[in-house]
C-alpha cells in the first residue's frame, strides 16, 4: 500500500483527524485512492472548543480563555463567545460610567469648596476694609478741630441771671459748639459731656454705630464780685469750696470771679473821695456817685482775697481766674471747651511717643527743627545745634555753617588736626552781622572755638565744656 503525504503550508499543527486516522483508518482525501477500506468505520468525535448555554460552567470558561489565548492564528484568538464579549463590554461601560459619575462628583465638590473659599475671602476682605474705615474715622474724629464738634457744654439755668449769658452763647454758638441749659447740682457752674460714637462690624460685614454720652470731670463755678467780697469778708471761702468740692468730687474745678477789678476801683475811688472829704476838698460833693452798687460791700484789700485763693488751691486743688468782661469770659469757656475734647488726642499721642522711646525726643515746641524725608532742614538743624552753646548767637553759627556746612566736615577736621589745633579751629572764622562796607566784622573766638572742640572730641559724658584740661 503506497502512502500519500499532503503537504500544507500552513502552520497548524496537526488536527485530531489526522492523529485518529492511523492503524487502517483513512481519512477523506485518500477515500478515492483506497477503496478497499471500509467506509463503515466509526470514526472517533473530534472535541470542538465550543461551550453552549446548558452545559457552561466557570472550569470551561477558563478552559476556552486559556484555548484561546493560547491559539497562535490571530482569526482564532478573535473567536470569542457573545456572552463573555458582552460581559466584558458591561464590565467596561460600567467603570467609564463610574469614572465619570466620579469626576462629576469630584467636580461638584471642587467648584463648591471654591465657591466657599472664594466667598470667605471676599468676607474678610470686606470685614477688614470695614475695620480700616472705623479705624481712619476713629483717628479723624480725633484730631484737633474735628473732635470740639462731639462736645455739649452744659451751662446752669442760674447763669441766665448774669449779664455775661448772652456772651457767652454768642461766642459758643459762633465756634459751632452745642450747648445746653440746664440745672446742675452747683449753681452758676458749667460743665462738659462728650458724644462718642462707637462704631463695629455687624454678621453682614457693614459698618453700625452705637452712641452714647460720656461726662467730662471738668467744672467751672462762677461767682459775682458781690459774692467773692462777702465769703472773703466772712472767712468762709473755702467752706464754701470746699462744699462745692464735696457735690463733685472727682472732678477738676475752677472757680472763676467775674468784676474784681471793678470793686477795687470802685474801693480806691471811694477812699480817695473820703480822704478828700476829710481835707474839706470839692471832691466831698461827689461822693457815692462812683460806688453806689458797693455800698453795702464790706471792704476788702487785694491782698486778702489772693491768700484766700492761694489757700484754695492749695487744700483744695481748685484754680481760680479773675475774669472782668464777657467777651473774655465767653473766650475763657470756649478755650476750655477746646482743651478738654482734645484730651484724648494728647493722651493717644504721649502714649505712643512713650510705647517708642524711654525719654521724651520728640520736639513738638516752637524751637525746634522739622527735617523731611528730603534732607530740608537739616542745615538749619545744624545752625540750631550750633545755638544752643553759650556765647554763640545766629550770626555765628551761620559763620561756622558756611565754612562747615555740617557736623561730620567738622568732626573730619577735628580728626586731621592736634588737639591743640582743634581748639584753635574756629577762632578765626570771621562774623559780618549785615552787609555792606560799613559794618563791623568780629570772630567767633577762642572761647567758644574750644567748647565745640571739646563737645565734639570728648570721650567723657562728664567733661565741663570749656573746662581746662
Amino acid at each position: 500500500m503506497s502512502s500519500v503525504i499532503v503537504l500544507s503550508d500552513s502552520d497548524e499543527p496537526s488536527s485530531p483527524i489526522d492523529k485518529c486516522c492511523g492503524n487502517g483508518r483513512v481519512s477523506e482525501t485518500n477515500e478515492k485512492y483506497h477503496t478497499d477500506t471500509s467506509r463503515d468505520i466509526d470514526l472517533p468525535e473530534v472535541p470542538f472548543c465550543r461551550r453552549t448555554e446548558s452545559s457552561s460552567s466557570p472550569n470551561d470558561e477558563d478552559l476556552y480563555d486559556f484555548n484561546v489565548n493560547n491559539v497562535d492564528d490571530p482569526k482564532r484568538a478573535r473567536r470569542r463567545s457573545p456572552h463573555a464579549a458582552s460581559d466584558s463590554h458591561d464590565s467596561e461601560d460600567n467603570r467609564v460610567e463610574k469614572a465619570t459619575a466620579g469626576k462629576g462628583s469630584s467636580s461638584k465638590k471642587n467648584k463648591s469648596a471654591l465657591k466657599e473659599e472664594r466667598l470667605k475671602r471676599q468676607q474678610t476682605l470686606a470685614r477688614e476694609k470695614a475695620l480700616r474705615a472705623i479705624t481712619s474715622k476713629k483717628s479723624r474724629d480725633m484730631k484737633p478741630g474735628e473732635c470740639v464738634k462731639f462736645m455739649e457744654v452744659n451751662l446752669d439755668e442760674g447763669i441766665n441771671a448774669f449779664p455775661f449769658s448772652a456772651e457767652i452763647q454768642t461766642v459758643l454758638r459762633d465756634a459751632d459748639v452745642s450747648f445746653n441749659v440746664t440745672t446742675e447740682s452747683i449753681p452758676n457752674s458749667i460743665t462738659w459731656q462728650r458724644n462718642i460714637e462707637e462704631c463695629f462690624v455687624d454678621e453682614n460685614n457693614e459698618i453700625r454705630a452705637r452712641r452714647r454720652v460720656q461726662k467730662e470731670k471738668y467744672a467751672v463755678v462762677i461767682w459775682s464780685n458781690r459774692e467773692a467780697v462777702r465769703h472773703v469778708a466772712d472767712g468762709t471761702l473755702r467752706t464754701s469750696v470746699s462744699s462745692c468740692k464735696a457735690l463733685i468730687p472727682d472732678y477738676s474745678m475752677t472757680l472763676v470771679i467775674f468784676g474784681m477789678e471793678e470793686y477795687f476801683a470802685c474801693g480806691k475811688k471811694a477812699s480817695k473821695e473820703r480822704s478828700e472829704q476829710n481835707s474839706g476838698g470839692k471832691g466831698s460833693r461827689h461822693r457815692g456817685k462812683g460806688n453806689q452798687q458797693f455800698d453795702a460791700l464790706p471792704i476788702i484789700s487785694r491782698q486778702q482775697l489772693e491768700m484766700c485763693l492761694t489757700e484754695v488751691q492749695i487744700v483744695d486743688k481748685c484754680s481760680s481766674r479773675l475774669i472782668e468782661n464777657a467777651q473774655d469770659l465767653g473766650l475763657m469757656i470756649y478755650q476750655y471747651t477746646k482743651s478738654i475734647s482734645e484730651i484724648p488726642y494728647k493722651l493717644q499721642k504721649k502714649d505712643n511717643l512713650e510705647s517708642k522711646f524711654d525719654w521724651y525726643v520728640m520736639g513738638d515746641n516752637r524751637n525746634t527743627v522739622r527735617v523731611d524725608k528730603d534732607g530740608n532742614g537739616l542745615k538749619r538743624l545744624w545752625q540750631q545745634q550750633l545755638s544752643q552753646f553759650n556765647l554763640s548767637t545766629l550770626e555765628t553759627a551761620e559763620a561756622i555753617c558756611n565754612v562747615y556746612p555740617s557736623p561730620a566736615q567738622l568732626v573730619e577736621a577735628y580728626r586731621n588736626r592736634t588737639p591743640e589745633e582743634g581748639m584753635n579751629l574756629l577762632r578765626d572764622i570771621p562774623i559780618r552781622r549785615a552787609a555792606g562796607p560799613l559794618t563791623a566784622a568780629r570772630k567767633v573766638g577762642p572761647e567758644l572755638s574750644k567748647k565745640i572742640y571739646v563737645m565734639f572730641t570728648s570721650e567723657n559724658g562728664d567733661a565741663l565744656l570749656g573746662a581746662e584740661d
